[in-house]
């Protein structure tokens, strides 16, 4: 296996539909090389939106995994609904409904990397050298998308449960996001710099959030659909429920180096940091300033906060948290958006954000075409 990240690797992984699990893995470590390989064409003080792609999908992997999902069913079972453990009869609806999440959430993994790991393998190779950060090189990365809006992928489930999809839209915000990637590359200011990489970045995370709304939303309504006629109804519909439930909480639950974050409360600050870097605590691009309004975040946010966080953030009790940032409902693009863009500021200069996802062994084996043994 090539070891590089170029659009044609890209395209390799994506095609891998008979290898899931390997393939999420490839795409996890993909998007770390990328990672790399924009800090070498941007500079290392500020993390393009690749570094926030890793561990998102590396928690991906938890869903296509199915025995994760399946852990967290069963300890959710064990407390609620005991005896659906030991029932022939609901193990494969249960085992149904967790192979639809999985689906959903494989299929929204797979289309953003084809994307958006394009975008940046693209860019990164174009840019590489100095003498090469053209406008006329830019135009030709910048084609490389089609106009129009971001929209939902449409997604039917076939008479098998696979997924067929149909794309829709354009791309963009993808173009406008590498503009601003590349006024980035020629900017001294550290602060304008900054802000130019947090508008792309936003602007991706828009973008991807966006496409992967179906995808979210149907892994979140399987259990409701596979689950409600098992055993007459009733004991179905509450399976579905506990089902739900679990994949909700594993979907808002994200591992980063050091820390875990809980995506239904208030984003905290980074371990040992203030909660903005000192370059982002006061953002005054004009088209930053727009998407934040977008998205109701910064001072639109602020300025809905109610009295509870109003006195939580006077007191700073549990220590600085991003006031209002938690999602109430993950399913909502829009509450998804305020804590993803929030989660990107507060972290665009976190270097603990740079590890590896994968062990020297676990890598090792994926170059090699194999899943790697042990916990990931």
């Amino acid at each position: 296996m090539v070891d590089g990240i170029t659009p044609e690797r890209v395209r390799e992984i994506v095609a891998m539909a008979d290898r899931p699990v390997l393939r999420n893995l490839l795409i996890t470590r993909g998007y770390h090389r990328l990672t790399l390989a924009m800090a070498r064409v941007l500079g290392s003080a500020d993390f393009a939106w690749p570094i926030f792609a890793v561990w998102a999908s590396k928690q991906a992997g938890q869903f296509i995994r199915e025995e994760e999902l399946g852990a967290w069913v069963s300890t959710l079972l064990a407390a609620r609904m005991p005896a659906a453990l030991d029932s022939l009869a609901l193990r494969a609806p249960i085992r149904r409904a967790l192979t639809q999440i999985a689906r959903h959430v494989m299929g929204g993994n797979t289309t953003v990397f084809a994307e958006l790991g394009a975008a940046f393998a693209a860019f990164s190779a174009a840019f590489a050298e100095p003498a090469g950060r053209t406008e006329e090189r830019l135009a030709d990365v910048v084609g490389l998308f089609s106009e129009g809006p971001s929209l939902p992928d449409e997604l039917m489930v076939a008479a098998d449960g696979t997924l067929e999809r149909r794309q829709r839209g354009g791309q963009t915000m993808v173009r406008e996001a590498l503009v601003y990637y590349f006024s980035a590359l020629h900017e001294r200011r550290p602060a304008v710099r900054a802000e130019l990489v947090l508008l792309a970045n936003g602007l991706c995370g828009l973008h991807e959030q966006t496409r992967l709304q179906p995808y979210i939303a149907g892994a979140l309504a399987a259990p409701l659909t596979e689950l409600p006629a098992a055993e007459g109804g009733l004991i179905g519909a509450a399976l579905a429920t506990v089902v739900r439930r679990a994949a909700t909480e594993l979907m808002m639950t994200m591992a980063l180096p050091g820390q875990v974050l809980r995506l239904g409360f208030d984003l905290p600050a980074p371990p040992g940091r203030p909660l903005w870097p000192e370059e982002l605590a006061r953002l005054e691009h004009p088209r930053l300033l727009q998407l934040t309004e977008e998205l109701g975040a910064y001072e639109a946010r602020e300025r809905g906060l109610g009295l509870a966080d109003r006195v939580e953030d006077w007191l700073r009790l549990g220590g600085q948290e991003v006031q209002g940032s938690g999602a109430d409902d993950w399913s909502r693009l829009g509450d998804r958006m305020r804590y993803i863009f929030e989660y990107f500021r507060s972290r665009q200069r976190d270097e603990s954000l740079l590890a590896s996802p994968f062990s020297a062994a676990q890598e090792r084996d994926m170059l090699e075409g194999r899943v790697p043994a042990g916990p990931l």
